[in-house]
């Protein structure tokens, strides 16, 4: 469910880009995203140093899980279904 996936990304941010695309390509519209400032440091508020202490965009939190590095949330949201699967079971 895409409602628990929140995206924390910054304009002008290939890395970010790719991460949107992905969301989009697997039908994922209705998850949370909140535009940062790179400009305005947002990206080192304690918002986002909370779930990447280095400060990096994107972050991407599913539930209690939280992905940083746009290939590792890419992958993440990937293999996602097989990953509830074998939790399920």
């Amino acid at each position: 469910m895409a409602k628990d996936m929140t995206l924390l990304w910054g304009s002008g941010s290939p890395p970010c880009w790719k991460v949107q695309i992905m969301l989009e390509e697997k039908q994922l519209q209705g998850y949370n995203q909140k535009l940062l400032s790179f400009d305005k440091m947002e990206h080192k508020s304690q918002e986002v140093l909370d779930i990447n202490p280095r400060g990096q965009l994107p972050s991407f939190k599913h539930g209690n899980i939280i992905v940083n590095e746009s290939y590792g949330i890419c992958f993440y949201l990937e293999v996602r279904e097989t990953l509830q699967q074998v939790v399920l079971h």
